[in-house]
């Protein structure tokens, strides 16, 4: 349930990044934003009491959706122009 919770953060996070102009802050923003949320996740789901190879873990899920959701979005804008 919790993986699911962030991956949507993680899609969320790549829209609103995708907004940013340069790469250098989104890549900033990428970073900190699936830092901040996969912490959040790893906490709410009572993982982080057992392991912190959980907060790896779930901050790791949220960068791969937040990446590959603006690498879509970046694509998908590209085609559109054409």
């Amino acid at each position: 349930m919790y993986e699911i919770l962030a991956i949507a953060a993680g899609i969320l996070i790549g829209l609103l990044v995708e907004s940013v102009a340069t790469r250098q802050v989104k890549v900033a923003a990428l970073a900190l934003g699936s830092v901040i949320v996969g912490a959040v996740v790893s906490f709410i789901s009572g993982e982080l009491r057992e392991s912190w190879a959980y907060l790896v873990f779930d901050t790791t899920q949220v960068l791969i959706a937040a990446v590959v959701t603006t690498v879509c979005v970046a694509v998908w804008r590209q085609r559109s122009q054409h």
